[in-house]
């Protein structure tokens, strides 16, 4: 290290060295030559670090998260620690953002980038970069070179956009042939954005499993620049890996419930949690749904009552894993009461692994229930009028087909 910094200081004063002295050769002094200057410091913050010819490799992504009308998530991953940044804008690229946390930029291989500030109904364009992290060193941490994904683009959400179109499917349970097909059905006709109403894994293990099971084939599908609005399943609750898969999926808000608005549609987002009571000993006194299904009903509650686009917005649809609202103590008799009291249009779920349109009175119910099955697309069409859903298998046939018309709220 003393001698690269002597050549530093050296090469600053203007001055050139032999070959053999350039290097990053056995730490140790160089000879100073007779009126030259003494060698830099050991603390000299301003010494060049290492930069070593390793270049990381983007192995999942770019997938854009959980798209509102002003912020939207670029996550991606890498096969070696590297740093990550965004860069981006409207027309041509122009901003860049470097996450933070508490300060240090995050090293790792798995690059989770929050774009706020943007624009509702606004075109950006946007490419991901990361550059390789080979020593993280307390000081003068050494360095690789950069990979930059392609030009992508992306459309912010706008309530006030009088159509929307978006496409769901669910239980995909680790089938990246399943993912691959029903991708491709999607993309035969422009779509605003994708939900995935949960079970994507069977149960979560690692990483790498996450990532080649679910996350690099959507993101292959969604290529870029489709978002997707996430849903958590009854099966992401399990195996060791479950703990951790709010790095990758958790929205905006880091939670697995939410809210989103677009064009005519109030979108809610519900966690159904898992299927059976947490003293199950399957469980073995692991799951605390009790606690979290309360927390999540008085959001719930909170958001139906007081956010004003359940009332103004042409349409509000749920999303959830079950149809049932899950495993909830007491029943969900209260969950399904209070959906009707805010005039619930859709509940779009999964769970079953079949098809199944349960029409409004069946349960309790004011609202339609559609339950999507496993190898199959619901394409909804909404305009401030109607929402039209048409139900594909993996084949395109069509399986169902039916239209909600507009209450007077």
């Amino acid at each position: 290290m003393k001698c690269f910094r002597v050549l530093y200081a050296v090469m600053a004063m203007g001055m050139v060295l032999p070959i053999a002295a350039v290097g990053y050769g056995k730490a140790g002094s160089m000879p100073a030559a007779q009126g030259r200057p003494a060698a830099v410091p050991d603390d000299d913050a301003n010494a060049p670090y290492k930069t070593f010819d390793a270049t990381p490799a983007i192995t999942m992504g770019p997938l854009l998260l959980d798209m509102s009308d002003t912020s939207v998530v670029v996550e991606w991953m890498t096969d070696a620690a590297s740093d990550g940044k965004v860069s981006y804008g409207e027309g041509k690229i122009e901003h860049e953002v470097i996450p933070q946390v508490d300060g240090l930029v995050p090293v790792g291989t798995v690059h989770r980038v929050v774009l706020r500030g943007l624009l509702p109904g606004r075109t950006y364009q946007y490419k991901v970069s990361s550059r390789r992290v080979v020593a993280l060193k307390p000081y003068w941490p050494d360095r690789g070179q950069t990979v930059e994904s392609p030009a992508y683009s992306f459309t912010t959400f706008d309530a006030a956009k009088k159509t929307t179109d978006f496409a769901v499917v669910t239980d995909t349970h680790e089938d990246v042939g399943r993912i691959r097909a029903l991708m491709d059905l999607i993309h035969q006709a422009p779509v605003d954005f994708v939900v995935h109403t949960g079970d994507s894994l069977n149960y979560g293990v690692s990483e790498n499993q996450l990532k080649d099971k679910f996350l690099e084939p959507v993101a292959t599908g969604l290529q870029g620049r489709t978002p997707l609005q996430y849903v958590r399943g009854n099966h992401e609750y399990r195996g060791e890996f479950a703990r951790s898969l709010g790095e990758y999926l958790h929205a905006q808000s880091g939670k697995y419930f939410y809210t989103r608005d677009q064009g005519p549609l109030h979108m809610v987002m519900v966690d159904t949690g898992e299927d059976k009571a947490d003293a199950t000993n399957v469980y073995a006194g692991l799951n605390n749904l009790r606690d979290y299904k309360q927390e999540e009903f008085a959001w719930l509650k909170q958001v139906l009552v007081d956010e004003t686009r359940v009332r103004t917005a042409p349409f509000t649809v749920v999303f959830g894993h079950d149809s049932r609202w899950g495993w909830v103590d007491g029943g969900p008799d209260p969950w399904t009461q209070l959906a009707n009291q805010a005039q619930v249009d859709l509940f779009i779920a999964g769970h079953e692994h079949r098809y199944e349109h349960i029409t409004p009175g069946k349960r309790g119910n004011d609202f339609s229930i559609l339950v999507l099955g496993q190898d199959q697309v619901a394409r909804v069409e909404a305009s401030d009028q109607a929402l039209k859903v048409t139900v594909v298998d993996r084949t395109g046939k069509t399986i169902d087909a039916f239209s909600i018309q507009r209450k007077n709220k």
